[in-house]
């Protein structure tokens, strides 16, 4: 159940592992302020196309992200309309395009070029003789189509061919993690790179988020607190490196990170999200509420902007606009599992909406079955429907997961006293108290004594 926290629960706080699109790997290994670039093979035969144009799209770095993802797709396509471009570098400017077509949000259109890019090296792969390049950059068509598991199959074929190349490991690793949220595995990768390419930036930012999404904060914040040193002007590993402050409850220095990254890239909505997590987090609505406007006009169609600027609104107790919050991130994002969820609390608590809000928590529960927050807030919408019995029901299914948990015990506790059972509601509501002494306040603030 939301609104327990003054600013609201549900921040979404850790960006990065949640389902915005990664950052995504092309061809060659940029360092971007540190160490020696590893190149991809060279393109040729380019004939009067201007250098600088076809090095924009065929030397391609390390990452591709949004700062430098429009660069890439004008040149890919002057590139592939200039008709000077052998089937090969054709194949590359088009997987390039749809690379950096994904990474601002261009879909359809990257779909298109990944199709076209995946006819060319299904017919120049020899199954005899496979090019480790050509594997490669099938894999990444593969990737950027959804068919990761062949992708992978094309990324582990390449490193057998070249377990050298470290753009393959790191290409591996980055699916591994982001896709199959496998991260023991994807560090491994990303280790071998750091072995290949010392100091790699990119790798050293990843790996430094896959051990912040493992729980282990002190690696997380050794690798990104050298990426930083390696790239002070770096944006994101400043980004990663706030994250990692702000799960390690240090939420100044998360600030302070947030800030600089902002600074770096004025567009980094990411960064806005995250920095306006910790404010709402540390009471500060108005500054988040200023960090979410912004990143909604950078990013419109992000749902997890609209959704925590819904939990501003509803911090601040302005229902209407939570609720309309709410309602645009779930149609950027009809799989918000909790949009839902605070969309009927937020109904809930306003009551002149009862049945459209327990709708609300049916799709939740259907999208998150094992979600508590869900069933705390199925219970109290069934509490304000005047229905305790089945209120007592969603707190059993919660407590029967987490018997401490303190909101399931005093809602459980408030559903038994209106059932007539006043000795074991009376319980649950003590024992909540030893728990939390606060959570009565989680139902008195929303019209439940």
């Amino acid at each position: 159940m939301a609104g327990v926290s003054a600013s609201g629960v549900y921040f979404r706080r850790d960006y990065s592992s949640a389902t915005h699109k990664p950052s995504i790997a092309s061809d060659a290994v940029t360092q971007a302020e540190a160490g020696k670039p590893v190149a991809a093979p060279a393109a040729s035969g380019s004939g009067s196309l201007g250098a600088a144009v076809s090095d924009d799209c065929l030397q391609s770095d390390f990452e591709i992200n949004r700062a430098n993802a429009q660069i890439r797709v004008v040149a890919c396509s002057a590139a592939i309309q200039s008709k000077k471009l052998d089937k090969d570098q054709l194949a590359r400017a088009r997987l390039n395009r749809g690379i950096a077509r994904m990474a601002i949000g261009d879909m359809t259109m990257a779909a298109n070029d990944y199709e076209e890019a995946l006819k060319h090296y299904d017919s120049a792969i020899d199954s005899q003789a496979p090019d480790a390049w050509n594997l490669y950059r099938r894999g990444l068509a593969l990737d950027g189509l959804g068919q990761t598991d062949r992708a992978l199959t094309d990324f582990d074929a390449a490193i057998r061919l070249d377990p050298s190349d470290a753009i393959f490991h790191y290409r591996r690793g980055v699916v591994l993690a982001t896709r199959k949220r496998a991260l023991e595995r994807a560090i491994e990768d990303f280790d071998k790179v750091l072995m290949l390419v010392p100091d790699n930036l990119d790798a050293l930012i990843r790996r430094g988020q896959a051990y912040g999404q493992l729980g282990d904060n002190g690696h997380s914040l050794a690798d990104l607190d050298r990426a930083v040193l390696l790239a002070p002007r770096s944006a994101q590993a400043r980004l990663f490196r706030g994250l990692t402050h702000n799960r390690r409850g240090e939420a100044q220095l998360a600030v302070e990170d947030y800030g600089a990254a902002i600074a770096l890239d004025p567009r980094s909505a990411d960064a806005l999200i995250n920095r306006s997590a910790v404010f709402a987090a540390l009471g500060k609505d108005d500054l988040a509420h200023v960090d979410l406007e912004a990143a909604i006009l950078l990013q419109p169609k992000d749902p997890y902007a609209h959704y925590n600027l819904g939990d501003v609104h509803f911090a601040k107790r302005e229902y209407d606009e939570a609720i309309r919050n709410y309602s645009a991130a779930i149609r950027l994002d009809p799989g918000f599992a909790l949009a839902y969820n605070n969309r009927c609390l937020t109904r809930s608590i306003v009551g002149h909406d009862l049945i459209a809000a327990l709708d609300d928590c049916d799709t939740a529960l259907k999208l998150a079955p094992y979600n508590l927050d869900i069933r705390d807030t199925r219970g109290f919408t069934y509490l304000k429907l005047g229905d305790p019995a089945i209120a007592i029901v969603e707190y059993d299914a919660a407590l029967a997961l987490d018997p401490n948990r303190a909101l399931s015990l005093f809602g459980r506790g408030m559903a038994r006293i209106r059932m007539g059972h006043r000795n074991e509601g009376a319980a649950d509501q003590a024992a909540a108290r030893v728990l939390s002494p606060s959570v009565e306040r989680a139902f008195s603030i929303y019209g439940l004594n």
